[in-house]
């Protein structure tokens, strides 16, 4: 559980502080943790506590150190006949809030094999751990000698059946409608050698696709009956091998076969053209992706350039469509930088936009009804999360919210109120609402009932109707909360099938809510125990129950990104920088077509068609939508672009537009009444037949 206490003031802001209106009893160590019931103003700073930062190196078979970027941690670690013993300052105890980088450095053979507890925070490299103190925490690296074999493991991804073998011997792995068989699919070799896998389709199934190990670019026969593919034994290795049945199981949606994508799609936005802008890491250039005009081809791709390096960046968009990215990476993990950068879908280029006031990496953006776009938390020019909210204005200009400094986590969930202010419904289990006129306010919200939500995702899958799923250690539990009224309270729905952190929930066109990808294993950034999380879920919230739907054939994890396109389908990419353990980066994408967009028999169904719709309304304005054929239309839906990375879509909500039949083949419709509904900027506007099979969308721009 998070602190209630707020962070350190960053830099020199003089603010306004909420700290719960609960006695405190304070410890040599830290305080009192219990959550926040109401808040209280104070004008002035509490004095901070302290709370203790132990590492340790059990299960280490190596020697190695581990230094602290705040300075009181260096630590040796030495192993001598079997006994590890350490030496040096292998404990400090730091301010409560103090955000701090951990770096495991091997001494003599040894490698660094994981961090095994205690990281609270990003690993944007395999040697740093980052650790939030809000409580006394310990820490665990594990050192170990160079190894002499590594195991091979094979797994089954999509849902159809094969058999995989090895040369040398060793492999010998049934998978059965997706499932690998309890033995035969693990196998131990001695390092650096050459492994060729061999996979068999059964009857009835294809091979779809290989993912990990480098076979995900090299192995061969995919869409066939049988290939092959050869893995180096540098490391352990996880191989996906994807046999698919040769149609599609009716009521469980299709992926199709991975694409090649030119970078690791860590962010990702899709365009007011119908594209999609991907970046990630500074290694590769930022690429913008045309969808194909029919299905199974790749699509077509051009690259840009970014003025900072905009990864760890918050996004979303401006009410002309254009893309407002806030802070990025300065090279040092939580420590931002102050540019800001704008993306022009018109001329697929970046430009520089001003800096701002302190620097944010991790942090969130979000719209307004104003259309200002508000950005909050992120890790600051001093390593310490930003406390004070900016907000980008008309302008094009920053404003600070001075009187609103407050501790919120890094990417915090935050949503538009019916009432215009922003509600931040997570990760942390204490929920605040901003008002983001002026200097800016705070007022305290009510408690999830999970708790920290780190890595989940969360939605508004209807207007002030919020729903969160997934994250912390992790949990396959849900919970929605209805804002309407002002405070609302929480209340948990039915759990997924498999617990997931670092999933991608998007809403789909007719306004259920999908959930993929994401590892059902603990730790920050570990390979998925089992391929349960390969098949997608889709939450409906009028029974407020799941569904499982068909399986990917790639594991998306950490920096893994998911978003709906103009069609109706769902893009997921990337996954990696760092990878899992046994895994690589991932540069494919794969797209999945939701059961909505099939007959009962596995076959396409056919889509209603949008002939004529504006390219523009006002609010609460009535407007005709023309259809190409005399359509029984049931549902109007109106869904935000999304704008995604790090699990959370930071400009996802959707509403259902009030509609009368005009005509044959056209229809009324009414726009949303007012900006805090749908702030300004562009929509997708699905029509939905009878059947519950949408349109390809038309996109409109409001306010």
């Amino acid at each position: 559980m998070r602190s209630p206490f707020p962070r350190p003031f960053s830099r020199f802001h003089a603010a306004v502080l909420l700290v719960p209106a609960i006695a405190l009893v304070i410890h040599a160590c830290g305080g009192d943790h219990s959550q926040p019931t109401a808040p209280i103003l104070l004008g002035a700073r509490s004095s901070a506590s302290k709370v203790l930062l132990t590492v340790n190196a059990s299960g280490s078979t190596a020697g190695g150190t581990i230094t602290s970027s705040r300075g009181g941690i260096s630590c040796t670690f030495t192993v001598s006949g079997g006994v590890l013993s350490k030496s040096g300052k292998c404990a400090q105890e730091y301010k409560t809030g103090t955000s701090l980088t951990l770096t495991a450095t091997p001494t003599g053979t040894g490698v660094t094999a994981s961090w095994t507890e205690g990281c609270t925070g990003v690993a944007e490299g395999v040697s740093s751990c980052q650790v939030t103190m809000d409580v006394p925490r310990t820490v665990n690296a594990v050192f170990a000698q160079p190894a002499t074999s590594f195991p091979l493991k094979i797994s089954g991804g999509a849902g159809g059946s094969g058999k995989v073998t090895s040369s040398p011997a060793g492999i010998s792995c049934t998978i059965t409608s997706g499932a690998a068989a309890a033995t035969g699919c693990t196998a131990n070799f001695g390092t650096g050698a050459s492994v060729t896998l061999t996979a068999t389709a059964a009857a009835g199934s294809y091979l779809k696709a290989w993912a990990g190990a480098g076979c995900d670019a090299t192995g061969t026969g995919k869409g066939g009956g049988a290939g092959s593919c050869a893995v180096k034994m540098s490391a352990a290795q996880n191989v996906i091998v994807s046999f698919d049945p040769t149609s599609p199981i009716a009521g469980a949606g299709e992926w199709s076969a991975p694409i090649t994508w030119p970078v690791l799609a860590i962010h990702a936005a899709l365009l007011p053209n119908g594209h999609v802008l991907t970046w990630g890491q500074r290694n590769g250039q930022p690429a913008i992706w045309t969808p194909p005009a029919t299905v199974g081809s790749s699509g077509t791709f051009v690259s840009t350039t970014e003025p900072a390096d905009l990864f760890c960046s918050g996004h979303t968009f401006l009410p002309d469509g254009r893309v407002l990215v806030a802070g990025g990476h300065s090279g040092t993990v939580g420590l931002g930088i102050r540019n800001s950068a704008i993306f022009d879908f018109a001329t697929n280029s970046f430009t520089s936009g001003p800096l701002m006031a302190n620097g944010r990496w991790y942090p969130t953006n979000t719209a307004l009804a104003s259309g200002e776009v508000v950005t909050m938390s992120g890790g600051d020019t001093a390593q310490q999360e930003n406390l004070i909210p900016e907000v980008y204005q008309a302008n094009g200009t920053w404003r600070e919210l001075s009187t609103a400094s407050l501790y919120l986590p890094y990417y915090p969930m935050a949503f538009v109120a019916p009432a215009g202010n922003v509600f931040v419904a997570g990760p942390s289990q204490t929920t605040y609402f901003l008002d983001p006129t002026g200097t800016g306010h705070w007022t305290a919200g009510p408690s999830s009932l999970f708790g920290v939500r780190d890595y989940g995702s969360a939605v508004m899958y209807d207007v002030g109707k919020i729903f969160m799923v997934g994250g912390g250690a992790p949990t396959a539990t849900a919970e929605v909360i209805d804002i309407n009224a002002g405070s609302g309270a929480w209340r948990s729905v039915a759990s997924m099938a498999v617990p997931r952190r670092q999933s991608n929930a998007t809403i789909l066109a007719d306004g259920k809510v999908l959930v993929t990808g994401g590892t059902n294993a603990t730790g920050f950034n570990n390979p998925p125990s089992s391929t349960a999380v390969l098949a997608a879920e889709l939450w409906d919230p009028a029974t407020e129950q799941w569904k499982t739907l068909a399986r990917m054939s790639h594991y998306r994890l950490y920096h893994s990104a998911a978003l709906m396109l103009q069609d109706g389908r769902v893009l997921s990419v990337g996954s990696g920088g760092p990878a899992a353990t046994g895994l690589t980066d991932d540069l494919t994408a794969e797209i999945f077509t939701p059961p909505y967009l099939f007959n009962a028999d596995g076959t396409l169904a056919t889509r209603p068609t949008i002939t004529a719709a504006p390219s523009s309304v006002t609010y609460n304005q009535g407007f005709t939508v023309q259809m190409s054929a005399p359509t029984s239309v049931s549902k109007v839906t109106w869904i935000s672009l999304g704008s995604v990375t790090h699990s959370y879509n930071e400009n996802q909500r959707v509403m259902r537009l009030n509609f009368t039949a005009s005509g044959t083949s056209a229809i009324a419709v009414t726009a949303p009444a007012r900006a805090a509904l749908a702030p300004p900027g562009y929509y997708l506007l699905f029509i939905l037949d009878s059947r519950g099979v949408p349109s390809v969308a038309k996109i409109v721009r409001i306010g």
